[in-house]
């Protein structure tokens, strides 16, 4: 059993390269799945789903290598590089489902809508009531039967942990952004400026419960990395802070 263990660490000890390959692989795989979907979206739909979990996977890729080069070189400046290249997957795939993705309908383009076609939008699309979608088309539609369990969790859910990768890469990457009175503002006017664009382009819905949501879950997420255990560990993981030796 010590010889295995031994072997496996000597294995391991010069992989990242192999693995950063594998994961560059994935990303450009990746970038080409993204035009063809763009580009011919009706001849290769992908899921947001997937999409999601493949992005994740060349992330977790790129810093396992990471992990194991800063081992062996004692050098974590690698991880923070790599943070970067996380937030920049990130924003790609928060624009691109919040005012791209066509299977998440955002396919409604204004310059093709008609007097109708606005009003329509304006009735069912446009939401200024706080509370009021959450309430009336989620909690109170999956009480009664219109809705079902995974929609309502995917709307709720998924929109409380959308912009919590805020918390983790603005105050990394903006020193200014650790103070919570100028992280709230940055979070709700990016949130915000979305809302507006869906509106003007009429793509998915311009709903202040998404804000509340979204703004929400960024600042669940930043109150908890402020616990000192959790910090550091945050800290530990952009590579803040060496790993003893």
């Amino acid at each position: 059993m010590q010889k295995r263990l031994e072997r496996a660490k000597m294995l391991l000890k010069h992989a990242e390269g192999r693995i950063f390959l594998a994961a560059s692989v994935f990303l450009l795989l990746f970038a080409l799945s993204e035009i063809l979907v763009h580009v011919t979206p009706d001849r290769y739909p992908k899921s947001a789903m997937f999409r999601l979990i493949l992005s994740l996977l060349i992330c977790a890729l790129y810093y396992l290598g990471g992990l194991l080069y800063a081992e062996r070189t004692k050098d974590t400046h690698v991880l923070q590089r790599l943070m970067m290249l996380f937030f920049g997957i990130y924003l790609y795939l928060i624009l691109n489902f919040t005012l791209l993705d066509k299977g998440m309908g955002r396919n409604n383009l204004l310059q093709n809508a008609d007097e109708n076609d606005r009003d329509f939008y304006l009735r069912w699309f446009v939401n200024m009531k706080p509370f009021h979608s959450i309430y009336e088309v989620y909690i109170k539609g999956f009480l009664h039967g219109y809705v079902n369990v995974y929609y309502t969790l995917l709307n709720l859910l998924g929109n409380v942990c959308a912009f919590m990768p805020f918390a983790l890469f603005l105050p990394l990457f903006f020193p200014a952004q650790k103070r919570w009175y100028l992280f709230l503002p940055t979070v709700a006017l990016t949130v915000a400026s979305i809302e507006v664009i869906q509106f003007a382009f009429m793509v998915g819905s311009c709903d202040i419960d998404d804000l509340i949501l979204n703004v929400g879950g960024a600042m669940i997420l930043y109150f908890i990395l402020r616990i000192p255990a959790l910090k550091r560990l945050s800290d530990r993981f952009a590579g803040r802070i060496p790993k003893e030796a």
